[in-house]
């Protein structure tokens, strides 16, 4: 059986190796986003989400080898049951400051993928389910913690019904806002897809690498999300180590869909060029789609630039989005051009 000592150890062993791998993509992510800023329109909120997301992730694997320090060094072995009673007890404040530390993450992380499907499907009402999800995960993240830092006589058991129901929630709630608004999301880059393919030449569309960074990010995290939450309610210690490496992921999983979508368009610039030579049939016309590449690839790495000052594409800098029923929507304005890069 998995002792809390040897949870602290391995959690703590498995959060360092997922936080350098955090580290790498973060830094990506910020060549991506601040490299020729003379050149790009910025999304400081997109900017500021992921850095806070490494600043959150960096507090916590602080706290984590703070906790493995005190618990093995300092204030562990002074206490009757040893290490394993200061690892059991959620009030220490640590533990709280842990907590506190992932339910930040979280909020943040599921904000921005609401944000994202709404702004891909332009009406309110498709993302009203996922707000409302996101509202009560603010409500169970502030009562988990108040439910940790008052513990008294079942401070040292974390399933006990007063904090488990609220950690319960926690995580069925973010499981099912990250989920639900994923789903959405990817649903209307296929539906895209599957109109623009009745018009275009080719086995692929322009947004399939998009909508598989997509399905990939929303996989990892609700994997990792149910194992956490299916630990928890067969009461394993294994959730010790779920909920240290959840942090990392988070931070991971942002990050990691600027990085695949700013490859994927580092590749678009040679094909734009191509079809305007004629490689590609120009002639076909896009209907009723209400988002093109290049609003969906600005949202979602944070900007929009203008690489290629010989590009002659006025309708991609002049509109958002292109309204359902639009007749006529010509070809150079449903993929990215020179002009745009994630």
């Amino acid at each position: 059986m998995l002792t809390l000592r040897g949870a602290g150890i391995i959690s703590t062993a498995i959060e360092g190796i997922l936080y350098g791998y955090s580290i790498l993509l973060f830094t990506l992510t910020m060549w991506i986003l601040v490299r020729n800023r003379n050149r790009r329109r910025l999304n400081y909120g997109m900017l500021a989400a992921s850095c806070a997301l490494l600043v959150l992730s960096t507090a916590e694997m602080g706290v984590n080898i703070a906790r493995v320090y005190q618990g093995f060094l300092t204030i562990g072995p002074g206490l009757p049951g040893g290490p394993e009673q200061y690892f059991a007890d959620v009030s220490q404040p640590t533990f709280v400051t842990k907590s506190a530390l992932y339910c930040l993450q979280t909020l943040i992380l599921d904000g921005v993928v609401i944000m994202r499907t709404y702004v891909v499907w332009q009406s309110v009402y498709v993302v009203i389910l996922p707000i409302i999800g996101y509202c009560g995960l603010l409500a169970a993240t502030i009562g988990s913690n108040t439910a940790l830092a008052t513990a008294s006589t079942h401070a040292g058991d974390i399933f006990a019904t007063e904090t488990g129901r609220w950690i319960t929630a926690v995580y069925s709630l973010t499981l099912g806002t990250n989920l639900s608004s994923t789903l959405l999301l990817a649903f209307r880059i296929w539906q895209v897809t599957r109109e623009s393919a009745k018009y275009r030449s080719g086995a692929s569309g322009p947004l399939s690498p998009v909508l598989r960074a997509i399905i990939e990010s929303g996989a990892i995290y609700s994997m990792a999300i149910t194992a956490g939450l299916v630990t928890f309610l067969v009461q394993s210690n294994g959730v010790y180590i779920v909920l240290d490496m959840l942090s990392p992921i988070i931070s991971i999983v942002f990050n990691m869909i600027i990085v695949r979508i700013r490859s994927f368009a580092a590749a678009v610039p040679a094909d734009a060029r191509a079809r305007r030579r004629g490689t590609f049939d120009t002639s076909y016309e896009l209907k009723d789609i209400t988002v093109d590449i290049t609003q969906f690839l600005e949202t979602t790495s944070g900007f929009a630039q203008d690489d290629d000052p010989e590009s002659t594409n006025p309708h991609i800098e002049s509109h958002k989005s292109i309204p359902l029923g639009n007749p006529s929507v010509s070809a150079a304005g449903s993929h990215p051009s020179d002009d745009t890069a994630v």
